[in-house]
């Protein structure tokens, strides 16, 4: 993005069978696996929960998002109260992975608190968006949030819990995909392990196989297929043991895999 340029960020879509569901998708960056890690992060007061803190840089992104009508007419001043009004008594559901699950994580609170429970969150591979009076304020608002993040996938440890000078928490709902529970096996990359059709696929191999497209050959390339023997799944096995093992110190699962990748001739 450049300074002054206005960007597309997602859509919101009505459901055609059932015209009182909605869901709004947030996309994601290219390479954002690649250069979190190595970022800088920055906690600030988050406006919408006094006393609360969020993350510089991901609210940035969202703080300057509107709504904008087929017929290019802005609804709204912000993107929240522009999709309460565009959904009315309809419920909706708020998207997003990676830097969109960020974003998206924000969105749903400023829809929750428009619209109550009628809004609801799915997010995959997110990194932590706030402190811990930020996740606290957002599980009391947003009731029904459903995070998944993978256990090898490095961005859901960053930013980095380092107190005092940065204080980061991971919502509450969040959920942890293990490799030796998945429905397929993802070869050992970080960037195959950050992939959202990864992540589709390690949910459901068959839906997610039955929806593939020329556009996702490169995503597929990261995926072995179905569980079974092999040097790759042996390895993510073991990483994913040690990685459990470390419980309340996971954030050295971003040095865990740093190490394993460079031992296997690869890097973070």
């Amino acid at each position: 993005m450049q300074l002054g340029e206005l960007v597309f960020y997602g859509y919101l879509a009505r459901n055609h069978a059932d015209p009182t569901r909605y869901a709004a998708a947030v996309r994601g960056t290219n390479g954002f696996a690649e250069w979190v890690i190595d970022a800088d992060f920055f906690l600030r007061d988050a406006p919408s929960s006094p006393g609360a803190k969020v993350e510089e840089g991901f609210w940035s992104v969202y703080d300057t998002m509107t709504l904008v009508g087929l017929d290019g007419a802005q609804i709204g001043v912000k993107a929240a109260d522009g999709i309460a009004s565009a959904v009315g008594a309809a419920t909706v559901t708020i998207c997003g992975h990676s830097l969109g699950s960020a974003v998206a994580t924000y969105l749903s609170f400023d829809v929750a608190k428009l619209v109550g429970a009628n809004a609801s969150a799915c997010l995959f591979a997110s990194p932590r968006t706030g402190d811990l009076a930020w996740t606290t304020a957002y599980a009391a608002t947003v009731t029904t949030c459903r995070l998944l993040n993978y256990i090898l996938d490095v961005v859901p440890y960053v930013p980095l819990d380092a107190p005092p000078a940065f204080q980061y928490s991971t919502l509450a709902s969040a959920e942890i995909i293990l490799p030796s529970a998945a429905q397929a096996e993802v070869r050992f990359d970080i960037v195959c392990d950050h992939n959202v059709i990864c992540y589709c696929a390690m949910i459901d191999y068959a839906d997610t196989k039955a929806r593939a497209s020329a556009q996702d050959a490169a995503s597929w390339r990261c995926i072995v297929g179905p569980p079974a023997f092999s040097l790759n799944r042996e390895l993510t096995l073991a990483i994913a043991t040690a990685a459990e093992a470390l419980g309340g110190a996971r954030d050295d699962v971003v040095r865990l895999v740093d190490a394993s990748a460079r031992a296997k001739g690869g890097h973070v």
